[in-house]
Order: structure tokens, then sequence, then C-alpha cells
């Protein structure tokens, strides 16, 4: 049976130095006995949540099917059709414009856990895209559920309509040549939220490749308040989550994929080779008429 190859496991400085590095087979796999990638390793997070080779048979436009992936978003009007998605071989392909998400597009739990902030986590995505030009945006994200149309992320202290929340971007394509990440304290009420950003762009990660696999990771520790970035199996960067409110560890965060742009709308495709979620506990129980809890 094909095994897992750990894509690449050195810096996008070898590619400055024209050393080799390795490469996402094309047949890849999720092992059935994983080790934990080194991002994992660093929090002692050695319980793997799923690991999913996504496919176009994974993908579904109907809450009403319990499935691994949902295409669109909760506060879009229809789902993105299916017409976005594509196979290269084992490789979910997205044009631009496609998007997918780990929960149902009524922001309910799926197939796949919703990860719990208070146990904290790592979650990585192998990922590569058609070219480089600078117009790409792919992103690899999580959000979480409580975060919805009907405002679970509201405290009852708070004024009516208000919501707090925090966004983790793992990944997103063309802010510059490497990687940027961003931790996004958000609150307020719609349309007029206020956010902080803490963004994590490694130098040495500048002149990356995006066409060639890379792996994108980001682990939580609630216990340290810390997010922390690793891209292909390196440590590149971490913020503080200590200005963020406690209560935010109630969250229950699901995953997102999105090929999107910088406003030129040029074409092209975003490879998903696979993505994988880690924690420290067995996986957990899925909520169930997920409110805020206060802090």
């Amino acid at each position: 049976m094909a095994t897992r190859v750990n894509p690449i496991h050195c810096t996008v400085l070898s590619l400055v130095m024209a050393a080799p590095c390795l490469s996402l087979a094309a047949s890849q796999t999720c092992p059935s006995n994983p080790t934990p990638p080194p991002g994992a390793q660093a929090l002692g997070f050695t319980k793997q949540l799923f690991c999913v080779n996504p496919a176009i048979s994974d993908i579904s436009l109907s809450d009403a099917v319990m499935a691994k992936l949902y295409s669109g978003s909760w506060y879009a009007s229809a789902p993105t059709p299916l017409s976005k998605y594509a196979m290269s071989g084992s490789t979910l392909v997205l044009d631009n414009g496609g998007g997918l998400i780990t929960e149902t597009r009524t922001s309910q739990p799926a197939a796949l856990p919703l990860l719990l902030a208070s146990a904290g986590f790592y979650v990585e995505f192998g990922e590569s895209i058609s070219d480089n030009d600078p117009d790409h945006f792919p992103a690899v994200w999580l959000m979480p559920q409580e975060h919805n149309g009907k405002q679970n992320d509201h405290l009852p202290a708070d004024p009516p309509g208000y919501e707090r929340w925090m966004e983790l971007d793992i990944d997103e394509g063309g802010y510059n040549t490497g990687h940027h990440g961003a931790m996004i304290n958000w609150w307020g009420k719609y349309p007029n939220y206020q956010h902080e950003t803490k963004n994590n762009d490694p130098s040495a990660t500048f002149g990356m490749d995006r066409t060639q696999p890379h792996v994108f990771g980001l682990s939580y520790d609630p216990k340290a308040k810390q997010v922390a970035w690793w891209v292909d199996g390196q440590a590149t960067g971490s913020v503080s989550t200590a200005d963020v409110p406690s209560y935010v560890n109630g969250h229950h965060y699901y995953l997102l994929m999105n090929s999107q742009n910088h406003g030129a709308n040029k074409p092209y495709k975003m490879y998903l080779h696979y993505f994988s979620a880690w924690s420290g506990q067995d996986v957990p129980k899925a909520p169930s008429g997920v409110t805020a809890s206060p802090p």
C-alpha cells in the first residue's frame, strides 16, 4: 500500500541554495499509522483527528448529505458549482473561485470533527498552484463554527448583535513572494466589525515556488496562548493570543480551502494534495446547537 511521503521538510532556503528538496508523491495517501509532523510534535499532539486526500466524491452541495467537504460558505446564497473542481490523478484541483469547508453550509458538524480550541490543535495542508502570478490568492485557514448566521459567537453580556471570534489563517498566497499567515481577533456588530491582526511573513520563505507542493501548518496552544506557523516541517514564526478573549477557547474550528484572487481574476488552479489535523486528545464530541459560553 502506498504510504505518505513526508513532504519537503526542508526550508525554502534550500531553494535559494539550489539544494534538492523532497516533494509530495503524486500517489500520496494518508497512512494508517502516521507519525506526527513536527508542528504537532512540538506541542505533544500525538492524536491524529483526521487525514484526508480530498476528491470530488468528498464534496456535497447539499447539507442533507453527510460529507467531508461542502462547496461554498454559510454566508453565500448558493453553493459553488461542482464545475469549479476536478481531479488531476489523485489530487483535487480547485479553479479560481472554488471554495470548500469541512462543516455544512448551515454551520453544522459534518463527517469530519470540529477542532475544540480549548484542547489545542495542529492543522496542515499539502498544497500547490499552477503558476506564481501574484494575483493568485490560494488560502487555507480556520474559522469557528460559532461565527455563523445565528451569531452563536455572541456573549449574553454584550449588546445585541455583538460578536467576538478569532480567525486563523494558515497560509495565503499573493501577499508576498513566500508564506503569509495571520491571527485575527474580531469583535463588533455586522457590518462594522473591528479587528486586530497579527501577521506572520517569514522572509526565509520569500522566493517560494508555489508550483511545487509545500506543506503549510498552524498550531494553536491555548495554554501558552500562542499561534505558531510551520512551512515544510520548519517553524516559521509565532504570535501571542494573550489579547484575545479567553472565551474563544470554547469555540469549535472547521477548515476552509479557497482558490481566490487579488483583483485581476487571472485563471489558475489550486492543487489540494491532503490535509490533516492533530491534537493531544481523541476526537472531540461534535457539539449540538453550539452557543458561546461566558469567559
